[in-house]
């Protein structure tokens, strides 16, 4: 029975002050809108972090000393590993042949090398349903330490780069997240405690009577709730519409076609309407603990 009366009197607050709520609500929303759209750029680069690592795959050049004999014992040894898709022996000849394609008009400048002074190599692709960068990184590792390779490429100077942007870039959201949260949460509680105040003397007969803290600070709580609910719902819509947009440019253009734009995960969004809803609640009840001891 109580739980409905406080229902009852949350709704009754609300309807009497609803443009303050209203607006609670929206800097909440804004908040939170912020920190998801913060969110949603990292979690496309670290996607995009992944697939551009899994997708260079990796380029194993043998040593000059390498017999030819030994080719077809190599290519098993690759083709074995676990998480090789695929395995392509490229000769010296072939590679010279790339060569001189990529330069065109420029290809005289190879007139009279011996194609040979190019290593032989293998071009090995990575199944990208398993790998992720680590992965690939220990990968490289493991082949680079064999006796008859010379190095091991897979673009790892640009991963590198963008990794640590990446990381940077995590810690921008972690702390944007935590200082925008607690915005939104002193909001709530600050228009809360306007709310106390004004109602004080109502609130000091309700203790007069018998109701306890539990009965009084009830309805508070719960519109912090619907509040902290509100809000990042709000913002997780106005991503999702955003998201959207930006798919539809990405697959109505030829430049930006081969772009993948992804949505937040349902783990990211509970979390985030989580998190609100939590410190809203608890912003409220600190303020709420500080008027019930007076």
């Amino acid at each position: 029975m109580s739980l409905v009366i406080i229902c009852r009197r949350t709704l009754s607050d609300l309807k009497q002050h609803l443009y303050t709520q209203l607006v609670t609500t929206v800097v909440v929303s804004l908040s939170i809108l912020i920190f998801s759209f913060f969110t949603l750029i990292y979690f496309n680069l670290h996607q995009f972090v992944e697939r551009f690592g899994t997708e260079l795959g990796l380029v194993v050049f043998l040593t000059e000393k390498t017999p030819q004999e030994k080719i077809p014992v190599l290519y098993q040894r690759l083709t074995g590993l676990p998480g090789v898709e695929r395995v392509t022996y490229i000769s010296p000849e072939q590679a010279f042949k790339r060569l001189k394609d990529y330069l065109k008009d420029e290809k005289d400048v190879l007139e009279g090398i011996d194609p040979k002074f190019l290593p032989p190599s293998f071009e090995v692709k990575i199944n990208r349903a398993i790998f992720h960068l680590k992965k690939l990184r220990l990968l490289a590792r493991e082949i680079g330490h064999w006796p008859e390779v010379s190095r091991v490429q897979y673009g790892q100077t640009w991963i590198e780069r963008l990794e640590s942007f990446l990381r940077f870039y995590r810690i921008l959201v972690l702390v944007s997240g935590v200082l925008l949260v607690f915005t939104a949460a002193f909001v709530v509680a600050n228009t809360i405690k306007l709310t106390v105040y004004a109602r004080q003397e109502e609130l000091k007969v309700m203790r007069l009577v018998g109701a306890t803290n539990s009965f009084i600070q009830g309805p508070f709580l719960f519109e912090a709730f619907i509040q902290g609910l509100l809000g990042s719902g709000l913002a997780i819509g106005i991503v999702f519409v955003c998201y959207r947009y930006l798919q539809g440019l990405t697959s109505g253009s030829e430049l930006l076609r081969g772009i993948h734009v992804y949505f937040l995960p349902w783990p990211y969004i509970l979390a985030i309407i989580t998190i609100s809803i939590l410190f809203c609640v608890s912003g409220t009840a600190i303020s709420m603990w500080r008027f019930l001891r007076q």
